[in-house]
């Protein structure tokens, strides 16, 4: 008798609320650290004058004694510093300055400042409500913009400078339990997804094109990948203007197959995905040791499935599973699918996440750590880091909105990677439409190391860092 795949979303919930261990940095903080103060008054006191080389070697201080100052310092060359006072009117000396005969040329001594852009910081108030303060979703993404977040904000800043603000032009299909992605019913859409940015979808599960999320699962994971940015309402999703396409493979209680998934993953590749998030594991409920977690990659209509889209470069992220093995995911179809494990706000494995050889990258999953006797950032035991925030809702009540506390697992980690690969490939940073073992490569090779330097079995490649990943290259040395 064959193995019976029964797949799941990659989630765990605990049913337990935590405090919030407070705002990791205040929108102000924020804005004012990337905001430099000039560094001259907007009214320079100097000017900077290049002399002809005929001019006598006294004519700087000639020049000085001229405006009434005794200031004149050298720069380079043939230009002069000479400072005029207080009471200078610059456009008065400069006219009178190349007026004589020594002089070429005279300029203000230009105020400067940093070239830093203005930091992205959006209005999101972090509650499922227009009422909370802008800016409050930095007190609850840690997982965007913590110590051990993927560092989003650096992103957000070079995917605008590169035209791509937001992940824009990207579809990232969303195979699991649908979305929250319009009226229909006792369905209502999420405040927190833009409707423009919402693609029409199928649900696999009714077999009709409505894939209306009756669980809850799909919304959240939705939102992490491009919740709407600077709507004064909830959170902001790593890449706030892709857009959605969602396909319902998961049924109200989380369930599914091996083969409906990989009709999900053929329709969202037939249907103009970019990216593929699949947050589901499969499991043999048959094994005498209970419920086992098998890789997104023994089913064989799965294997199929994924290297159609590889042949046509869709990037298929997965949740690595979230009953602890070692030995999921494995290394088949290594180029067709990245494997991601969940890490907590402390910078550990999550106690839940597998660690196969398979594993690609790990990204915030919440919850508490993994104990590695090895790895100083763990701390199994003690109070866990808070769990993942987003906007969805409980399955009882799918048209009332909120952010729950108790969302962990690798289903949350997943989305954090492709909303990441959705903004790198807006940006063109790889260039246009490049392999997914080629987006893959460049995540490991920017992700940030964690656990033991190098790859390892516990954080693969590292933890994904978003703004690494957008950031140029630096030139080569000569």
């Amino acid at each position: 008798m064959g193995t019976l795949l029964i797949a799941s979303p990659s989630l765990m919930l605990v049913l337990r609320s935590r405090p919030l261990l407070g705002c990791l940095v205040s929108a102000a903080m924020l804005a004012a650290a990337a905001t430099p103060a000039h560094a001259a008054s907007a009214v320079t006191t100097e000017v900077v004058v290049r002399l002809s080389r005929h001019a006598p070697a006294d004519t700087p201080a000639r020049l000085a004694r001229a405006l009434g100052t005794t200031r004149a310092r050298h720069i380079s060359g043939r230009h002069w510093l000479i400072g005029a006072g207080r009471r200078f009117d610059p456009r008065a000396a400069i006219g009178r300055l190349r007026r004589h005969p020594g002089v070429v040329a005279v300029t203000p001594n230009q105020p400067a400042r940093a070239a830093a852009v203005e930091a992205i910081v959006p209005n999101d108030t972090g509650l499922a409500s227009h009422a909370g303060a802008p800016g409050g979703w930095l007190a609850r993404q840690w997982s965007l913009a913590g110590p051990f977040g993927v560092n989003a904000p650096a992103a957000w800043e070079l995917a605008r400078a590169a035209g791509a603000e937001g992940g824009a032009g990207v579809t990232v299909a969303v195979v699991d339990s649908g979305v929250a992605y319009a009226r229909r019913g006792r369905y209502r859409r999420s405040p927190d997804l833009a409707p423009q940015r919402l693609r029409r979808g199928y649900d696999f599960v009714e077999d009709d094109p409505y894939p209306n999320d009756s669980y809850g699962h799909g919304t959240f994971v939705a939102g992490i990948i491009a919740a709407a940015a600077d709507n004064a309402y909830g959170m902001v999703g790593i890449a706030y203007r892709a857009d959605i396409l969602p396909v319902r493979v998961l049924d109200e209680t989380g369930g599914s197959s091996s083969a409906r998934i990989a009709q999900g993953i053929r329709y969202a590749v037939d249907h103009g995905a970019d990216v593929i998030n699949a947050s589901i594991e499969l499991y043999d409920p048959f094994d005498p040791l209970g419920p086992r977690g098998l890789s997104l990659t023994s089913a064989p209509e799965i294997r199929s499935a994924l290297r159609y889209a590889h042949e046509r470069r869709v990037v298929v992220v997965a949740a690595a599973g979230n009953l602890a093995q070692a030995d999921v995911p494995a290394r088949r179809l290594e180029a067709e699918i990245i494997n991601v494990g969940g890490t907590t706000e402390h910078g550990c494995l999550g106690d839940y996440s597998n660690h196969g050889p398979g594993l690609d990258l790990v990204a915030p999953g919440g919850g508490d750590d993994a104990a590695l006797d090895a790895d100083a950032t763990c701390r199994p035991g003690q109070p866990a880091g808070r769990n993942v925030a987003q906007v969805t809702f409980r399955a009882h009540r799918p048209g009332r909105f909120t952010v729950p506390s108790d969302y962990r697992g690798t289903s949350m980690a997943a989305p954090h990677v492709s909303g990441t690969v959705a903004l790198l490939l807006a940006a063109g940073r790889l260039g246009r439409r490049p392999a997914p073992e080629t987006v893959e490569g460049h995540l490991e090779a920017t992700a940030r190391d964690l656990g033991a330097p190098g790859v390892d079995r516990f954080y693969g490649g590292g933890l994904v860092d978003a703004g690494a990943a957008l950031a140029p290259s630096p030139a080569p040395a000569l």
